[in-house]
């Protein structure tokens, strides 16, 4: 109804600047009109030109559709790969660290505790819809995108083409990155010698040596990795972006981490061009396989960076009516962020002296479901994900998900919560990351998996995660902590020995 309203009004006001303009003329030039003149003017001339407008429109829209379309086909492909119809073997990873900076907040725990009572969105002061209207939009706030600029431009063959191929929305996801990476990328620093303990031991303690420098080494989280052999970094950066962005934005990765104390032969960066969440929960499926079902002993660093703060993608979500406004409540709220995992093979041997660390089991993928099969399709998938990893429902503490405003996934989340899972609550009980962060892109998996760890460790029981922003595809997986046994675990034998039944695909 509202946009009805808004369209009525608009021809209204196309029509009196018309009439005006026409009327002015013919006082001007003292013409005295008959009735077909009347007629062509002060009414053919209107609807010609509302005609025009809506036809310039429709073309732009079909526009924006074909340049969609390599990325929705590549959704519909992986929702046509093939979809977990029931309990698997389980495949377990370890997850070793996770970090995230949102709207919600910075770091997991921060994000966890902020979906408790999420705070909405609100509309931003300066982004506006083609009518001119705001538009609702996840901000963070205190972002300096400015701060990143040297950064960059330092790592570019050409400097001189920064302000030509960077714009506001990439140098924001990348200012996000740029804490979030410096976290993970110190937590998978190798292990440091006796010489430098002794060092750290004399006035640095709690440093990596290669680290002390740095203006952030004081979050470093304890190390728990007991052998490092090369830690391979995969970036998930959009597809939008230029190609020379995303080449910049890894060059500048590679430079961080020589500078946090990586050698070349420690550290490949993979940058990944992305369309979405659909595309993380892929990418990190096949991590996990490679991990569990090959026993890769690399450690895995998970990154991606997001945003849609800016004119460009207020345009383009608008121009393919997928943008919220009134009269279209399924229409997203664009956010930005950024997050990443560091994962390693539930075999490879951690520092028993360091805390567990928190396992990560199978991905399991469904169909998405509509109208009133979409609860009952969505509770399936998280009854095979808990049988998968051998969790009763009862263990579950809570449920986190991808969720935001749109009436169509609150209500599928929380009759799957229901009829799964009676001990919990399905508002009280569940945490919705696109609620305080609209829309993340391929940072929302990574995102909400960062926050759900974090719930985990703290409770010390399982979290079901659940995916279900894509409109064609859903996802299920849980995380535990380790069982004693593993924890306890000293040697790199006796952790394969403990992980082979569980990760065994």
């Amino acid at each position: 109804m509202g946009t009805i309203i808004r369209r009525l009004l608009a021809a209204l006001l196309v029509t009196a600047v018309v009439w005006f303009a026409v009327v002015l003329y013919w006082q001007v030039a003292e013409v005295s009109p008959g009735a077909g003149d009347l007629a062509l003017w002060l009414l053919g001339l209107p609807l010609a030109l509302l005609g025009a407008f809506l036809l310039l429109r429709w073309g732009l829209r079909r526009r924006a559709a074909r340049a969609a379309t390599p990325a929705a086909t590549g959704d519909q492909d992986e929702s046509a790969s093939p979809i977990d119809s029931g309990p698997q073997p389980d495949r377990i990873v370890h997850l070793l660290a996770g970090a995230a900076w949102l709207r919600a907040g910075a770091g997991g725990a921060a994000i966890a505790e902020a979906l408790v009572k999420p705070e909405r969105p609100s509309l931003h002061p300066r982004l506006k819809d083609s009518l001119g209207l705001p538009a609702f939009a996840a901000a963070v706030e205190d972002l300096d995108p400015a701060a990143i600029e040297a950064p960059l431009r330092a790592v570019m063959a050409e400097p001189e083409t920064f302000d030509r191929v960077f714009d506001q929305e990439s140098l924001r996801a990348i200012a996000l990155l740029d804490p979030v990476a410096e976290e993970l990328l110190l937590a998978a620093l190798p292990p440091i010698s006796p010489e430098a303990a002794e060092h750290l031991a004399a006035g640095h303690a709690g440093l990596h040596p290669h680290a002390m420098h740095h203006s952030r080494s004081a979050r470093a989280p304890t190390q728990v990795v007991a052998v490092v052999a090369v830690l391979r970094v995969r970036l998930l950066l959009p597809a939008a972006w230029a190609p020379a962005v995303r080449q910049a934005a890894g060059e500048w990765l590679r430079a961080k981490a020589a500078a946090l104390g990586f050698v070349s032969s420690q550290l490949e960066v993979e940058v990944l061009p992305v369309a979405g969440g659909s595309d993380s929960w892929r990418i990190l499926d096949h991590l996990i396989q490679v991990q569990a079902r090959d026993r890769d002993d690399d450690p895995q660093l998970l990154l991606a960076a997001h945003s849609a703060i800016g004119d460009a993608s207020i345009e383009r979500l608008d121009a393919r009516r997928e943008l919220l406004v009134s009269g279209h409540p399924e229409g997203l709220i664009p956010g930005e962020g950024a997050a990443g995992l560091l994962l390693v093979g539930a075999h490879v041997a951690t520092d028993p002296a360091a805390p567990a660390p928190l396992r990560l089991h199978r991905l399991l993928r469904g169909q998405a479901g509509s109208g009133r099969g979409a609860s009952r399709q969505a509770a399936e998938l998280l009854q095979h994900a808990m049988t998968t990893a051998a969790q009763p429902a009862e263990s579950i503490a809570v449920v986190f998900s991808d969720a935001d405003h749109r009436p169509s996934r609150a209500i599928e989340i929380a009759g799957a919560i229901a009829a799964t899972l009676p001990e919990l609550d399905p508002v009280d009980d569940a945490r919705h990351l696109g609620l305080a962060c609209g829309d993340l892109g391929a940072v929302a998996p990574l995102a909400l998996l960062a926050a759900a760890a974090a719930q985990a460790a703290q409770d010390e029981a399982p979290v079901l995660a659940f995916g279900l922003a894509d409109p064609r595809a859903r996802v299920a997986l849980v995380l535990s902590p380790t069982p004693a046994l593993d924890a306890d675990s000293a040697t790199p034998d006796s952790a394969e020995a403990a992980a082979a039944v569980a990760a065994t695909a």
